[in-house]
């Protein structure tokens, strides 16, 4: 796996601006994905988000991967689906690409989890880049 950062994009107008950055993840078919969020508060601790009225672990709203668009544009219909808590403040969610030549191509992952000082609505988005090993689609990672 591949990791690498896309960078940030400032989508402003006359009220406000707000910055929006994606995580590139770099796969190939059949491997399993693993992605992590992390909640901090404002003084930069890790922290979880308010309780709501969706997913609860521990009297807190988990953050929950909303959805997956396939390469074929396609939804996954797996989702919207609560991540595990790992930690304070660390979340993740795993899931196995397909295999074959199908399974090549971008896939956007988007997630959605409450802020852990004033409870609104933020989000996390995701591209994972699935690539055939050696340019073969027969072939495995290692």
């Amino acid at each position: 796996m591949l990791c690498e950062h896309i960078g940030k994009i400032n989508v402003c107008n006359e009220y406000n601006c707000i910055i929006i950055a994606m995580l590139t993840l770099s796969y190939s078919p059949g491997q399993t994905v693993t992605i992590f969020l992390e909640t901090k508060n404002s003084d930069g601790y890790y922290a979880d988000g308010y309780y709501g009225n969706g997913y609860s672990i521990d009297g807190y709203e988990s953050p929950v991967i909303q959805r997956i668009i396939k390469p074929d544009m396609t939804l996954n219909d797996a989702y919207p689906h609560p991540m595990t808590k790992f930690d304070t403040g660390i979340y993740y969610i795993s899931f196995t690409l397909p295999t074959g030549a199908s399974a090549v191509g971008s896939y956007y992952v988007s997630a959605a989890y409450r802020n852990p000082d004033n409870d609104l609505l933020q989000f996390e988005s995701y591209l994972i880049l699935v690539r055939a090993p050696f340019g073969l689609y027969s072939a495995t990672s290692f």
